[in-house]
């Protein structure tokens, strides 16, 4: 019976490890800069997560993308993109998200409360997309890049790679 029990925690406990590395995700995070005459201190103030849900993809697989901003300051933030879109998901050569979605792509201004976060998904490729450009055909990797607007109306980028298709090797 204990071994029965013990050999249940030992595959829920693989579960949970497997799970958790079936994502791909990277962050990167904005500091605010200090300000000696004001007394502000640089502190972190945005992280941004990319994720898609796998690395490995066969072709024709849907890849799901979620990117999250997330205010870590303890005050209200602004985020003004002036034209351009305040976030964006951007996949190698292909257009980006905001080029599909006109919501998106009007989505200048971003204001987010202390520990706010928001997050865009897409699921890419879309039907018909021409991949030939996207797919580096040596090792099938691609690239998608999570983009936003800073504090500083700078732009802030974090990239996440998969496979898409067999995996080759590089020569």
């Amino acid at each position: 019976m204990n071994k029965t029990i013990a050999s249940m925690l030992l595959f829920l406990a693989l579960i949970v490890v497997l799970s958790a590395c079936s994502s791909n995700c990277k962050s990167g995070t904005e500091i605010r800069s200090g300000n000696l005459a004001t007394g502000r201190k640089q502190a972190d103030a945005i992280t941004a997560k990319l994720c898609t849900d796998k690395t490995d993809y066969n072709k024709g697989d849907i890849i799901h993308i979620t990117f999250t901003v997330k205010n870590l300051l303890d005050e209200q933030i602004v985020l003004d993109g002036g034209q351009q879109p305040v976030m964006d998901i951007c996949v190698l050569s292909m257009p980006c998200l905001s080029q599909y979605q006109t919501d998106l792509a009007q989505f200048t201004r971003l204001s987010l409360d202390p520990g706010q976060s928001h997050t865009i998904q897409w699921d890419w490729p879309l039907p018909g997309t021409d991949l030939s450009d996207s797919i580096i055909d040596r090792t099938n990797v691609a690239s998608v890049d999570g983009k936003w607007i800073g504090l500083d109306k700078g732009q802030g980028i974090v990239n996440v790679h998969f496979f898409y298709g067999p995996r080759a090797m590089v020569p």
